[in-house]
């Protein structure tokens, strides 16, 4: 059977090719699917799976009985070992069909890495302790997924987010989660040579007529007066649209490569940063937060070279500095970054700032002043668009 009949029968429309190139490649063995001693001792050493243990259990034999789930698993995981994080985190949930064994799926790619994650964490000089705690999150992923779909499993989402510690490239310091990875290919950076001022090149896609958003970006679907961006360069030039003031230049723009020269591109090591719910944005607390980041990274990752911070978030939308004041803590956090608007849907706030998106925009909770503010925006037909960008090390 072919891999693209497996996935119809699994109800996953889209792949990438390598997975084809690895089922092609791989030799088909009788060893089951799901490891149902590994899922024991994670369960007895870690309390990996919490309150789920049972249902993960019970739901691992039924799919180690089902012969295209099986087929599936196996040869994710064959891929997920091999690849680079990026590439894991496009191997393609189930879409809900309401069924167990759907949401389930994803969390047995995941599984058989988590040994070796371990491992790793711990050769890079992670105590023990604190790789235990790191992976204790896992449960936690799964908690948070069962909400968002009624049952338990890991959605995209949070499969996505597994997929990292799986990989052994996050971790945190003081109070934030810091991830190794490549700088995404939005974008590249080029630096003035006297001055250091570093700007950011547009690197692909459609903008929209205004030179706000990229087309496609929630508010921002007419297709009239769109343009398309891109960065290159040649033996004395980068031609380009860079993005200044939030603003994407409408017209190519030269820059002689005897005052510019790169700075980041697309596929540079970055150090990227993750926000917790709750986290103090202070200047004094990011300070520290950003020095022991690097420190980490310097001393565990040598093996990359992150000459910078990267970010995607709605808090770096540069509506909120409009709507919460110059004055406000997020307003200055988002003034360390060098910032670009990649293609949103106007979703995320409602994930991350909110406790999910209701059926009434009427019922969105007003806890915070920031509740009530953004609930405002959304009422009245506003969304909030997360922005991307890199502070300069």
């Amino acid at each position: 059977m072919e891999l693209r009949q497996i996935a119809d029968a699994i109800g996953i429309a889209k792949y990438p090719a390598a997975l084809d190139e690895m089922y092609a490649n791989t030799v088909r063995t009788n060893e089951p699917a799901c490891d149902l001693e590994l899922i024991n001792k994670l369960q007895q050493d870690l309390n990996f799976f919490g309150e789920y243990y049972e249902q993960v259990r019970e739901t691992a034999q039924l799919i180690n009985a089902d012969e295209n789930r099986s087929a599936w698993i196996k040869n994710a995981v064959a891929y997920a070992r091999v690849s680079k994080t990026a590439q894991c985190r496009t191997i393609p949930v189930p879409q809900g069909d309401g069924t167990l064994l759907s949401a389930m799926l994803p969390v047995y790619i995941l599984v058989p890495l988590i040994p070796s994650a371990m491992e790793e964490y711990c050769r890079r000089g992670f105590p023990e302790e604190e790789v235990r705690k790191m992976m204790a999150g896992f449960k936690g992923s799964m908690r948070a997924a069962h909400r968002r779909m009624g049952l338990p499993g890991l959605d995209t989402i949070y499969f996505n987010w597994q997929c990292l510690f799986a990989k052994a490239v996050i971790y945190k310091a003081e109070g934030l989660q810091f991830e190794l990875k490549q700088l995404p290919g939005n974008a590249a950076y080029i630096k003035n040579k006297q001055t250091g001022y570093v700007l950011t090149m547009m690197n692909k896609g459609m903008v929209h007529r205004s030179g706000l958003q990229m087309l496609g970006s929630a508010g921002y679907e007419d297709e009239e007066g769109a343009f398309e961006v891109s960065f290159r360069e040649d033996d004395e030039n980068f031609y380009g649209y860079p993005c200044e003031n939030h603003m994407i230049a409408t017209q190519e723009q030269t820059f002689p490569k005897t005052q510019w020269e790169i700075f980041l591109r697309p596929g540079d090591d970055v150090l990227s940063i993750h926000i917790p719910r709750g986290c103090d944005i202070s200047k004094e607390a990011v300070d520290r937060y950003f020095d022991a980041g690097f420190k980490i990274a310097d001393e565990r990752y040598p093996d990359y070279h992150c000459t910078a911070l990267y970010g995607y978030s709605w808090i770096l939308d540069p509506a909120l500095e409009e709507l919460l004041g110059p004055q406000s803590k997020i307003a200055a956090f988002q003034r360390r970054f060098i910032k670009y608007p990649p293609k949103t849907d106007g979703a995320a706030a409602f994930m991350f700032v909110f406790n999910g998106k209701p059926a009434n925009l009427a019922d969105l909770e007003e806890t915070t002043s920031l509740h009530r503010k953004l609930k405002e925006v959304y009422l009245n037909g506003g969304c909030n668009h997360p922005y991307a960008g890199i502070i300069v090390r």
